[in-house]
């Protein structure tokens, strides 16, 4: 039951058409190709698609989860926050949900002690526990609604967490409520050994890898840690290099055992306490870990392969939006997105065979045309995020939705002005955009349908 929403079943083909025939000429010859064609011949196994996302990406990994958890089998959130976090206000966004406002007011040079007041965080596991409560509560209504997925569908899945230990964007007890969200015995309670939660690796609010398939120049950056400064906002890609700092922190913490405490004639090694910390140090290849604990070792036993990244491709986000709309340019537009997707594909999916399929949603200032860089053009985190170099290897589809700054106003949203996936609503993409009738919700939905076959595996409400 969809209650006042309906499947998009039976809108007559000719609409469709139409639709795309006015999009062909109002593109122009320059325009990507449609996800049909980019993704033609390839055959998405319907059991095993799974989903992540960093900053506003991790909330929307979580959001998309809950909404769609009957077809989704994993997630990965890096840095995001839990379902229904802000309550549909754009105050509670950033100063719930997120530090930005008070980051803001330091920067001016505010006074600390106003500026402290804005940070309404969770600081205790208490706290926390409370956010997860309400977050919860707000999935049941939906479920009840008929709004989103059963949420009994969420029980096996598989879950990868990470809050990292110098992040100031979105604060630990804002990811322990996703984390109680998932763990609870009164809420999702998905079992222990089915999450993964890392909270100490060294690095700030970023997409941490390692070097390999690293590209020339400074596109990555090298995981400064404090007391040195963050790099500059318009110029950070927010992906880095942090192999050097996790190999250091191993060092310092004794997770790098020496022959003799291999051998048991030393100290223990790692030492006692530490086994957590050494643990999470080896998530330094974070798009790995997450594709890990989603699939098992056992699936990327093909390990890592390096890629071009001219193999990642673009496809036309309009064309995905006239599959369910009429006027799909207004449509993209009111949901922020950018004119471009992007999907990884590798070539032993074309042959026939099932693959896997990964939606990675990029965070705030991540999307659109980000690769600046002389003769390149694209999107930085499609290409360098880490995710390609295992879909290699094993057989595994990565499709990369993308959002961009939309700066409306009050009176004429979306505001958007750091590009960020829709975690609040207000002024945004409105009232729903949490469940399967939101606007950036269905458009992935459908972008999944079509990595399917054009099956429609996923529902698409139509208002």
């Amino acid at each position: 039951m969809m209650s006042r929403y309906s499947i998009n079943k039976s809108r007559p083909h000719f609409l469709t058409t139409a639709a795309a025939a006015m999009l062909a000429v109002v593109q122009g010859a320059a325009a990507a190709p449609s996800l049909d064609d980019v993704v033609a011949g390839v055959n998405i196994d319907p059991a095993q698609i799974s989903v992540s996302g960093i900053s506003s990406g991790g909330f929307m990994a979580h959001q998309f989860h809950v909404a769609h958890s009957e077809h989704i089998m994993g997630v990965g959130v890096v840095a995001g926050g839990p379902y229904h976090c802000a309550a549909g206000s754009i105050i509670d966004a950033v100063t719930k949900c997120s530090q930005f406002v008070m980051l803001e007011c330091r920067q001016l040079g505010l006074d600390a002690k106003w500026c402290g007041k804005t940070d309404r965080a969770p600081k205790s596991g208490q706290e926390a526990r409370r956010v997860a409560a309400a977050s919860f509560a707000e999935a049941k209504t939906q479920e009840a609604a008929g709004r989103i997925s059963k949420l009994a569908g969420l029980q096996g899945d598989q879950v990868y967490l990470i809050s990292a230990e110098y992040d100031a964007i979105v604060p630990h007890g804002v990811m322990d409520a996703v984390f109680h969200f998932y763990a609870d015995a009164d809420k999702a309670a998905i079992e222990a050994g089915h999450i993964a939660y890392n909270r100490s690796f060294p690095a700030r609010h970023t997409m941490v890898r390692d070097t390999f398939n690293k590209p020339a120049g400074g596109v990555v950056g090298n995981c400064p840690l404090p007391p040195v400064p963050p790099p500059p906002v318009d110029g950070d890609a927010f992906i880095d290099d942090c192999e050097a700092v996790a190999r250091q922190r191993q060092l310092r913490e004794r997770c790098v055992c020496p022959p003799a405490a291999r051998a048991g004639a030393a100290a223990p090694c790692p030492p006692p306490g530490k086994q957590a910390v050494c643990k999470d140090l080896q998530d330094v290849d974070l798009a790995g870990a997450i594709l890990r604990r989603i699939y098992g070792a056992q699936a990327l036993q093909g390990g890592r392969v390096e890629v071009a990244e001219s193999d990642v491709k673009a496809f036309d986000q309009r064309l995905v939006f006239g599959k369910f709309s009429d006027i799909p340019y207004n449509e993209l537009q009111n949901a922020s997105m950018a004119r471009e997707g992007y999907v990884f594909v590798p070539p032993a999916c074309r042959d026939g065979r099932q693959c896997r399929l990964h939606v990675a949603f990029h965070g705030c200032r991540q999307g659109g045309l980000t690769d600046r860089r002389p003769g390149q053009s694209g999107n930085l985190f499609a290409k360098f995020a880490g995710y390609n170099e295992w879909a290699q290897a094993n057989d595994i589809v990565v499709v990369y939705p993308q959002v961009q700054v939309r700066n409306g106003t009050v009176a004429t949203p979306p505001v958007n002005p750091r590009g960020c996936w829709d975690w609040w609503g207000q002024y945004y993409t409105h009232t729903g955009y949490h469940t399967q009738a939101g606007k950036q919700i269905r458009a992935v939905a459908q972008m999944i349908n079509i990595l399917a076959g054009g099956r429609e595996l996923l529902p698409v409400p139509v208002r």
